[in-house]
């Protein structure tokens, strides 16, 4: 097969998580396809992001990614469908959408459906709310033809197969569910004594719970400091909270006044964006990861703590109980109590913390990186066979 692999709709300028998992599928799929031919669509600005050498990987200039938007888009939409039958593709892979008039057969990995399920996100004000309005009326319109006009439309669990199934409006039939992997070196987050230095920067405690996600509602940052200042006040465990994640919105002082509302404002400390090599400390010195988030498609750092022998305490919403299959506690995300005392039990319960723990390690084994990119060859065949 000679397949197109779009890695224009990221920002070079502000590089996010996507950056990382397109660079490493890549990788993957060229070893799991080694018959395979790809084409890499890369620009000037983001090319040394993806650039790796490989025999059948070839880099082809598209001029422009995401730090210009118009181009970019004018660049999928109508140089996209010119290299297809000049370079003879036989199916184009891209994230979230694809060129309407591409020529040949597309996959389309529609790893986000929060345009549909949480518009309330792209309506805040407080960070370019006319920009917002339209990038929403965007996806509304870019992202669902993607899907509907897609050969294979990828979902990254069964809980996103279901929203792009009733609210994009995709046949079942043309869905196929792959899930995604994380970075090995969690496996590998450090937890000696070095590490316990590099967590006083942070001014936290010994023991810490570890929120990991961007402070926009629908991930519930509120929810969680309720959750945890009621943790504090019936349990009284010896615990900070460490939220770690950008402030998309600028809710951190809504955030911090509720904290110190609640009587816990020593206790919960924003760290904001940190490193890779800060974020695998964090994960090897916490004593749970907490993930409340109301809306996920797949939540990687679920997977990152279970490499890390991180309990866990999620949201029971989502894909998240899909995800952990038994290996963490649910709780309602709107619920503080009953948080708490899931909270509180992955903190004490050291038979329950063990039982967590190997629960997670044999989960990790079905996100993995060889599976990703199989699962995406098997669906880059299945477009071809369709057409």
């Amino acid at each position: 097969m000679r397949i197109g692999y779009d890695t224009l709709i990221e920002d070079p300028l502000k590089p996010s998580s996507a950056i990382d998992f397109l660079r490493r599928h890549l990788v993957a799929l060229s070893s799991a396809g080694p018959t395979c031919q790809f084409y890499v669509f890369v620009s000037p600005k983001n090319r040394d992001f993806f650039y790796f050498e490989a025999p059948n990987v070839n880099f082809v200039n598209c001029f422009v990614s995401n730090e210009c938007i118009p181009l970019r888009i004018a660049v999928q939409q109508l140089y996209y469908p010119i290299l297809a039958r000049r370079l003879r593709l036989d199916v184009m892979f891209g994230l979230n959408q694809a060129p309407l008039l591409c020529g040949c057969p597309t996959v389309v990995k529609t790893c986000t459906v929060h345009h549909r399920v949480t518009p309330e996100n792209f309506l805040d004000s407080r960070d370019g709310g006319n920009f917002n309005r339209l990038r929403l009326v965007y996806r509304r319109f870019m992202f669902d033809i993607s899907a509907r006009r897609a050969s294979i439309v990828m979902a990254n669990s069964k809980a996103t197969e279901e929203a792009i199934r009733t609210t994009m409006r995709v046949p079942a039939r043309n869905i196929e569910v792959v899930y995604e992997a994380v970075d090995a070196a969690f496996g590998d987050a450090p937890s000696d004594s070095a590490s316990s230095e590099s967590m006083a920067q942070f001014g936290l405690r010994t023991d810490f719970v570890l929120y990991v996600s961007t402070l926009m509602h629908y991930k519930n940052p509120d929810g969680a400091i309720r959750a945890f200042a009621r943790l504090i006040q019936k349990y009284s465990d010896d615990l900070d909270l460490a939220l770690v994640g950008s402030d998309v919105y600028g809710v951190k002082p809504d955030l911090e006044r509720l904290a110190m509302s609640l009587g816990v404002s020593n206790r919960v400390h924003f760290l904001g964006n940190v490193t890779k090599e800060k974020l695998l400390q964090l994960f090897g010195k916490a004593r749970i990861l907490f993930y409340p988030s109301r809306a996920e498609t797949f939540g990687k750092p679920l997977v990152e703590a279970m490499l890390a022998s991180l309990p866990i305490v999620a949201a029971r919403a989502s894909c998240l109980p899909e995800i952990l299959a038994g290996a963490g506690l649910l709780a309602a995300p709107d619920d503080p109590e009953e948080m708490a005392e899931a909270l509180h039990r992955a903190h004490t319960d050291e038979g329950l913390r063990s039982e967590l723990i190997a629960r997670g390690h044999v989960r990790a084994r079905d996100f993995s990186w060889e599976k990703t990119a199989s699962g995406t060859l098997e669906c880059c065949r299945k477009a071809v066979h369709k057409l």
